[in-house]
């Protein structure tokens, strides 16, 4: 199983064994536009020109994804929500039922672990709700929405 970290925060090596750890302030990331080129002219390909392939690339090779950021005002940082927003790739524009509800068909036969840890504000209950949801939009697994501080007992 591979693991990927993927940090807002500055330092966070040697909190997650067993894992590569990208921290986001070293890639330039730009905003999803909204264009649908990464369904439609450019199936999951992104047409923002900036470093999202790079990390692209390492999420699809991993099994866990652990996203580590500060919250503020109860939810995610703007960076990791930037990011969590770019994942549209991993989904078609074809949709489906699933679990009783109508949902994007995923373009890989993969299921990926995703996981939050926070620092700061964050809302609890609200922040385990939205993984949940989350990760039933991507077809993936979630393994729940911790505070940084507490959930490290977790891992």
């Amino acid at each position: 199983m591979k693991n990927l970290i993927i940090s807002t925060l500055p330092d966070v090596s040697g909190l997650f064994p067993d894992a590569e750890t990208l921290y986001l302030s070293g890639y330039k990331l730009g905003n999803c536009i909204g264009c649908t080129n990464c369904w439609l002219k450019t199936p999951g390909m992104c047409a923002v020109k900036d470093d999202w392939a790079v990390i692209f690339g390492k999420i699809l090779k991993s099994d866990n994804i652990i996203l580590v950021t500060e919250a503020k005002l109860g939810f995610i940082s703007h960076k990791m929500k930037n990011l969590v927003d770019r994942l549209i790739p991993i989904a078609t524009p074809y949709t489906k039922l699933y679990k009783g509800e109508m949902r994007h068909k995923p373009r890989y036969d993969k299921c990926w672990n995703f996981g939050l840890f926070y620092s700061g504000e964050g809302d609890a209950e609200f922040l385990g709700e939205w993984m949940e949801r989350f990760v039933l939009n991507l077809y993936c697994k979630s393994l729940g929405a911790h505070k940084l501080e507490e959930g490290l007992k977790l891992w």
